[in-house]
């Protein structure tokens, strides 16, 4: 597991460490120089020739501090630098004015403009995490030149007009190949547009003290392979039942696919018994595609009410939703097994757009319920418009399961996942999931996982973390363009494999 501090938890921790533990501030900033230095020439002779000429753009911040630290270390190895300094603040830093100092003294070119010529690498020291106005006046110009020059880009920290908390552009943002963040990465950093902004991702330990991480312990945070662990054990001494029973109530008469991802996939995450609930057209193609699944159908809203009863009767956990449809069948299905079902409780899909009309129903569940809603289904459920949630999308999911009482998987190129408190987001996957059937595998996974011993909130979050690593798995193999649904439910058990292999 990873922290993704936001801008005031990340401030938080910078103060902490240098008012409390007495670590200097100068010292950070030096080891992020050395840090920034030490990326720099790891691609000396890939994608940078062995002598640089650098511009290193400054503001009077500590963010700025850390760029003039870097053409001093720059400049002593033998490579070319000049610095501009914009020179916009009306006050500057300690730190800053004792960098520039050195800088002057040294006899480094620092300019108030950028020139025209030719640089190899171009380094944004402008603004840091601090960062809450948007960008504009100078900066702004400054920036859009920065962009429009050839050069390598490096970002300090974090480009210059990304919201370290929201990853959304405050106005205009610096577009970096290269982003050296210290000690933790941000929020902002993984988050959309932020991420297309601060290009490959470098985070490097500078000295930040890990009491005070721990003592703040970010709201936000990410897994990492390490978390596969986290998987549930099997035994020798075991049988089918051990793993649990998952009932899928999907698909619809017009519509088999989703109920076949959904569980497969649950049966590729280890169960050990999932019941299909379906329309009776779909018998011949479920039946054909996971034989393995027990079946049971409806035609009427009489028999879709039996099927109701019985999965709450028989199953472990229950997934309603993936192609269900909104039926009077798929309505009957869906008020029955959240008003009397005590078990765990998977809503995907068209379980969410029912709910959409009628969202005290929501209220009524006696189990654990899981969403997973994608941004359409959460613009539904919250009256709240797309471009809305995404540039808030973790206070929208935390916000959603705090008022419902349900975690929440908010879908979407960085999914997050809350039950009202600390907030998951993802960062394993790839854009070739973006395709028809990819959330019906998700909706699989994540029941999946609650069958074979996790809890709902544990399945959520690590079931979307197997999801994205069965998709970048897929897309190894068969490329992002060409990737379908089956590919990602196909990949689940070389994920899982390579943790009994400690591979992974």
């Amino acid at each position: 597991m990873f922290y993704l501090p936001d801008r005031d938890e990340m401030q938080e921790i910078d103060r902490r460490t240098i008012k409390e533990r007495g670590i200097p501030g100068i010292l950070l900033m030096e080891r992020a120089a050395i840090s920034i230095l030490e990326e720099i020439s790891a691609r000396k002779d890939t994608v940078l020739p062995a002598r640089v000429k650098c511009l290193i753009v400054v503001e009077g911040g500590n963010n700025g501090g850390d760029g003039l630290a870097l053409a001093r270390l720059l400049a002593q190895q033998g490579d070319q630098v000049e610095v501009c300094y914009i020179s916009g603040l009306s006050k500057v830093s300690d730190s800053f004015a004792y960098q520039l100092d050195i800088v002057r003294n040294l006899g480094i070119q620092v300019t108030d403009e950028i020139s025209q010529k030719e640089y190899d690498i171009i380094v944004d020291g402008i603004f840091g995490v601090g960062l809450k106005r948007d960008v504009a006046g100078i900066w702004k110009n400054v920036i859009e030149q920065m962009n429009n020059m050839p050069g390598y880009k490096i970002a300090v920290d974090l480009p210059s007009g990304v919201d370290a908390t929201t990853g959304q552009v405050l106005g205009t943002s610096f577009r970096a190949d290269l982003t050296v963040t210290f000690g933790l990465n941000k929020r902002g950093l993984v988050l959309h547009p932020g991420c297309d902004m601060a290009g490959q991702v470098v985070v490097r330990d500078i000295g930040f003290s890990d009491r005070e991480v721990q003592d703040i312990a970010p709201e936000a945070y990410g897994y990492d392979l390490s978390d596969l662990a986290r998987l549930p054990k099997r035994s020798d001494n075991s049988n089918k039942g051990t793993y649990g029973r998952a009932a899928v109530i999907a698909g619809s008469a017009d519509m088999s696919g989703a109920a076949v991802f959904a569980a497969e996939a649950a049966y590729r995450t280890g169960t050990g018994l999932v019941k299909v609930y379906t329309h009776s057209l779909n018998r011949t193609v479920i039946g054909n595609r996971i034989p393995e699944a027990v079946l049971m159908t409806y035609s009427d809203e009489v028999e879709a009410l039996k099927c109701a009863e019985d999965a709450v009767s028989w199953a472990d956990v229950i997934l309603v939703g993936p192609g269900l449809g909104r039926s009077g069948e798929a309505e009957e299905l869906l008020r029955y097994v959240i008003c009397e079902a005590e078990q765990p409780l998977v809503l995907d899909a068209d379980a969410l757009n029912i709910i959409s009309q009628d969202l005290e129903l929501l209220k009524k569940h006696r189990g654990e319920v899981t969403v997973t809603p994608h941004l359409g289904e959460m613009s539904r459920l919250t009256d709240i418009a797309i471009p809305d949630i995404k540039k808030n999308i973790l206070r929208v999911c935390k916000d959603f399961a705090m008022e419902y009482n349900v975690i929440d998987v908010l879908k979407d190129s960085r999914t997050c996942v809350s039950r009202g408190g600390d907030i998951y987001i993802n960062t394993s996957g790839n854009n070739g999931m973006s395709t028809a059937g990819a959330g019906d595998v998700l909706a699989g996974v994540i029941t999946g996982l609650i069958a074979t011993g996790s809890s709902p909130y544990e399945a959520a979050k690590l079931g979307v973390y197997i999801h994205g690593l069965a998709g970048d798995l897929a897309a190894e193999r068969m490329g992002k363009n060409g990737m379908i649904a089956r590919d990602i439910v196909e990949s689940i058990p070389m994920v899982i494999k390579g943790v009994e292999n400690e591979k992974l």
